[in-house]
């Protein structure tokens, strides 16, 4: 029996585990747990004692399953993003879960964070694609944009634009409202603006959205889990979609036909800067890629030379 491996990717809002053999790329296990490690902390920047103990429960379930699946606690890898970047308490945290579960989170940065996203969502396309194409990655704490052309990349950033951040800044009583929409489209413009200019020069034929709220667009859809690892979105669904949403209350958008209710308090977020994106580099073609950061990493770090990007 092959060896196997787990990688965790610890994000402001889920925790997601692959499970995976170490010879080749195989979903065995792939689990979502809506930890919210970023609540509360968005402008303070302090990770609260509630968040770390849900971060562990989750932790202590990944790690119980891949043990119980034959795995070491050696091939388990975790990864850090936005939250445990920028949070003053991040290393009690990190030391916290290595005395209780023998794993060292790897902490990464914006950039490499968005060069596991492309090898990841690289993997996922149809052989042959040589579309200028932009990938995007929305996180509760940051977002990553790769601009690419066949295997070549153009541009990379991260942005500190995630739906928890977001929500942080421009909400009322603590939700989306459609009033908050001009003072929120200011902020955004501001900060996005970087990108839009990197992209000025490379008409951008494709937008792909890997994981999280892209999943969510599927579910709309009524494609929950059965779509292959890239697929076309029905970009007029979406539109229709996000209309319909944006005008809801909280607990109306968490009973929508479709909608995940973790997803429910940041997705008008998400939504809000996806259509800007689609609008503002004139973009009509809307792809999702179930891999992402978690699936990047094999492919980088685990892979047999042979199947590495």
């Amino acid at each position: 029996m092959s060896k196997i491996c787990a990688i965790a990717d610890l994000g402001t809002n889920t925790f997601q585990l692959l499970i995976s053999p170490l010879d080749h790329f195989q979903v065995l296990e792939h689990l979502q747990r809506p930890v919210g490690l970023g609540m509360g902390a968005m402008e303070q920047v302090v990770l609260q004692e509630d968040a770390m103990d849900r971060a562990l429960v989750a932790l202590h379930e990944f790690v119980s399953l891949f043990l119980s699946k034959g795995g070491d606690i050696s091939d388990f890898y975790a990864i850090g993003t936005s939250i445990l970047r920028r949070a003053s308490n991040a290393g009690a945290f990190i030391e916290r879960v290595k005395e209780e579960l023998g794993v060292s989170i790897l902490v990464i940065d914006g950039i490499q964070e968005a060069e596991y996203i492309y090898a990841g969502i690289r993997n996922s396309l149809p052989d042959r694609w040589e579309k200028t194409s932009l990938v995007m990655d929305i996180g509760g704490g940051s977002v990553e944009f790769i601009l690419f052309k066949g295997y070549e990349v153009l541009y990379r950033v991260s942005l500190e634009l995630g739906g928890l951040r977001l929500k942080s800044l421009f909400s009322v009583d603590n939700e989306f409202s459609l009033s908050i929409v001009k003072d929120l489209d200011a902020h955004v413009t501001k900060e996005i603006g970087v990108l839009f200019q990197a992209c000025e020069n490379s008409k951008t034929e494709v937008l792909i959205g890997a994981a999280g709220a892209f999943e969510t667009i599927l579910d709309l859809e009524n494609r929950p889990g059965n779509a292959p690892a890239s697929c076309e979105i029905d970009l007029n669904q979406f539109l229709q979609h996000k209309l319909n949403l944006d005008a809801l209350s909280y607990e109306e958008r968490k009973t929508y036909p479709g909608m995940r209710a973790f997803r429910a308090s940041i997705f008008p977020y998400a939504t809000f800067l996806i259509e800007k994106v689609l609008r503002e580099l004139e973009v009509n073609e809307l792809w999702f890629s179930s891999y992402s950061l978690k699936e990047g990493f094999w492919f980088k770090e685990l892979a047999p030379s042979s199947q590495q990007p």
